[in-house]
This record gives C-alpha cells, structure tokens and sequence, in this order.
C-alpha cells in the first residue's frame, strides 16, 4: 500500500545532529567557548587526484599524497584556548589537534600557528579565528558514536 506523503511522518527520517557531542582538542586539551555558530573549518590545500587533458583530449590522472591544510578555530577572545594560543606565537613547536563529530574524527598531529590571527576589537562579542598550517589532516568516518 502507497504511504501518503501528507501524513507520513518525515521527521523519522532526518538525523538529528547536536553540536554538544562534537568534541574539539588541541594538546589534549578541550576546546570551548566559539565565536556564535561556526566551530572549527578544516580546509585541504590539494585535490587529492589531479587531471590533465593534453591538446588531443588524451587525459592522465594523478593521485596526489599531498594532505597540508588548514585548521581554523573560531572562538570568542574569552576562551581559555585562545589564552594558550597567546602562550604559542609564531612557533616551530607542532601542537596535536584532534576534532570528532557524530560524522567524522579529524586529526593531525603535526600543526603549526603560523601567524597571528586578526583581530578587532568591537562593542560585540570578541572573536577571533587563530589557522594551523597542517602537515597531513586524516578524515575518517566516525565509527564510536
């Protein structure tokens, strides 16, 4: 029997994320207090194939072990991981970030701060949004929840 759309119950098939089970660490440190919305961005720096197509349309594809990105934070100035962030400057002393969601688990243990971050200063909320340059970023899917 045909499920009429107007009564079946949509919701039912919607996951339900919750941004309090995902779990931000950098040093083994718990990561808190961001700035509204966004959390952390995670950006690679290569594709991981690359294709070039010659003069005649004769392709060739490339797989690319590049995994350097970019971890940013976006946290209020009042987060105690900004305070240590302060304590790091412009370093040679690579730091462990580790980021589990109910979909994913990113993880690197090679993250340099390479420059400070800017930062104004307003009548709002204080924010600021401190980049790692990563030597390799693992994606995953997360498997514990």
């Amino acid at each position: 029997m045909a499920q009429n759309l107007a009564t079946a119950n949509l919701e039912d098939d919607e996951p339900l994320y919750d941004a309090a089970k995902v779990v931000v660490r950098i040093d083994d440190k718990l990561v808190t207090y961001y700035n509204g919305q966004d959390m952390v961005s995670v950006t690679w720096t290569t594709d991981n194939v690359t294709m070039d197509v010659d003069a005649q349309g004769n392709g060739s594809s490339v797989m690319n072990h590049d995994d350097r990105g970019t971890i940013t934070f976006h946290l209020n100035r009042a987060s105690q991981a900004w305070q240590d962030m302060l304590d790091y400057g412009v370093s040679t002393g690579y730091h462990k970030i580790d980021i589990s969601t109910p979909y994913e688990h990113i993880y690197t243990s090679k993250a340099l701060l390479t420059k400070k971050p800017d930062i104004n200063v307003t009548g709002g909320s204080q924010t600021v949004e401190p980049g790692f340059s990563c030597t390799r970023i693992t994606l995953e899917k997360n498997t514990t929840d």
